[in-house]
C-alpha cells in the first residue's frame, strides 16, 4: 500500500521542515508528500527543497482537496491529511497508524492529539527524539478531555475529527471531499457526511498521539482560546455552519 502525505499550508516556511523530517523519519517507507500550499512567503520553497511535491492550496479544505486529486492521479491507495505544524510523535507513528486502520476495517479515521512543548528546543536532525509533550497540567486536562469526545463520538452518527486524517483515496472521491465553504468544524463536517454515506469510521488508538502545536493558545491566551473553542463547536452541535467570507473571523492571524 502506498500512502500520500497531504500537507495544507499557508506561510509555514519554519514549521513546515520539522513535520517533513518527523515525516522522513517514520519506519513506513512507501509514500509521497504533497504540500498544497496558500502562501507569500517561501513555504513552497522549502518544500521543494525536502522533495515534496507543491499542489495549489487555499483554505485547508481546498487543499486537502487539491492534495488528494493529486493522490488519485497517481494511483495511490491511502491518503493521510495532516496540518503543517504538527509533528509525528514516534517512528511508528504511520505503520501502527496504517496497521489499525486496516485491521479495524476502517474508511476513514481520526487521530488523538496533544500538544508538544515549544520551549524546548526542537533538533531539525532529530525531531521525534527531541520534540516532547507539553507538561503545563491546562493543556493536559483540556486535550484529554477533547480526545475523550473523540472516542465517545467515534460510533455515532455526528463523529468528530481534527488535525491528522487518514482516508482511502477512493472513499475521499466517492464523496466529493471537504467543504470548501466552511471556515470552521469543515473536518468533522466531513466525517458526519462519510459516515452518512455508509463509510466506516473511527478513532485511532494504537499509535502515540500526534504532536499539536499550542501556538494559538499561545498567542491569543490560553483561556480566551479554550472559552473560542467551547463556543464555535457549541455552534456546530447545534448545526450551525461557519461559511467563508462572513463579518465574523475567529481565527484571523
Amino acid at each position: 500500500m502506498k500512502l500520500a502525505v497531504v500537507i495544507p499550508a499557508k506561510n509555514e516556511e519554519e514549521t513546515l521542515p520539522y513535520l517533513i523530517n518527523s515525516i522522513r523519519e517514520q519506519t513506513f517507507k512507501n509514500l509521497e508528500i504533497i504540500v498544497a500550499d496558500n502562501s507569500t512567503d517561501k513555504t513552497a520553497e522549502v518544500a521543494r527543497k525536502y522533495g515534496c511535491e507543491v499542489v495549489k492550496g487555499g483554505n485547508p479544505s481546498v487543499g486537502r482537496n487539491s492534495g488528494a486529486k493529486k493522490a488519485l492521479e497517481k494511483n495511490i491507495e491511502m491518503v493521510v491529511f495532516i496540518d503543517s505544524d504538527i509533528i509525528l510523535p514516534s517512528k511508528y507513528f504511520l505503520e501502527q497508524s496504517l496497521k489499525e486502520f486496516n485491521e479495524r476495517g476502517l474508511d476513514i479515521a481520526g487521530t488523538l492529539q496533544i500538544p508538544f512543548n515549544t520551549k524546548a528546543k526542537i533538533d531539525l536532525n532529530n525531531v521525534i527524539k527531541t520534540c516532547k509533550p507539553i507538561e503545563d497540567w491546562k493543556y493536559i486536562i483540556f486535550y484529554n478531555i477533547s480526545n475523550f469526545f473523540l472516542k465517545s463520538a467515534q460510533n455515532t452518527k455526528k463523529p468528530l475529527m481534527q488535525q491528522c486524517m487518514f482516508e482511502k483515496t477512493k472513499v475521499h472521491e466517492s464523496t466529493g471531499g471537504f467543504d470548501e465553504t466552511i471556515e470552521f468544524g469543515e473536518d468533522s463536517k466531513y466525517s458526519k457526511y462519510v459516515v452518512k454515506k455508509g463509510y466506516k469510521f473511527g478513532i485511532l488508538e494504537e499509535p502515540n498521539k500526534v504532536l499539536v502545536s499550542p501556538r494559538r493558545f499561545e498567542k491569543k491566551g490560553f483561556w480566551n482560546m479554550v472559552g473560542t473553542y467551547i463556543y464555535l463547536n457549541a455552534r456546530i452541535l447545534l448545526g450551525h455552519e461557519f461559511k467563508i467570507n462572513k463579518k465574523v473571523k475567529y481565527f484571523e492571524e
